[in-house]
């Protein structure tokens, strides 16, 4: 099963030179390996309540366990409506992964959803201004 690779997925995203804004399709949350770390946990404690770790090897210490929120089934915290139940402290894998990267853009192939296109200048326009300096220089080239 694919896993989400952020800091890949940021890098192929601002390369493309594109801005994405995700649309909620949800298949991240439905058709990837999604972890969660300790410190994701000690932020969001409903990780532990909807996943307990339940066995672990004897020997792996606690901060390198490792919870898993999506496999085979939808991640827990992915709400009827595609939004995430857990938004505000949801696992940094989920905080990381680019709309429009390469792996997003696969997921939509391999599941019939229309490619994401980037944003519009109108949408850009629209950024609060400190959104809009982040992805400045994400895009920026190096």
């Amino acid at each position: 099963m694919p896993s989400l690779n952020h800091d890949q997925d940021q890098r192929e995203a601002a390369n493309s030179g594109g801005l994405y804004v995700c649309d909620r399709c949800g298949l991240c949350c439905r058709h990837l390996l999604v972890e969660a770390y300790a410190l994701d946990v000690l932020r969001e404690p409903r990780i532990e309540a909807e996943c307990p770790l339940g066995k672990r090897h004897p020997d792996l210490d606690i901060l390198d366990a490792c919870w898993i929120l999506s496999a085979v089934k939808p991640c827990p915290f992915l709400g009827l409506d595609n939004r995430c139940g857990i938004y505000a402290t949801r696992p940094g894998t989920c905080v990381g992964f680019a709309a429009g990267s390469a792996q997003c853009q696969q997921l939509r192939r391999e599941h019939g959803v229309p490619p994401l296109l980037p944003c519009s200048n109108e949408q850009r326009k629209s950024m609060d201004p400190m959104t809009a300096e982040i992805l400045q220089a994400l895009l920026a080239p190096e």
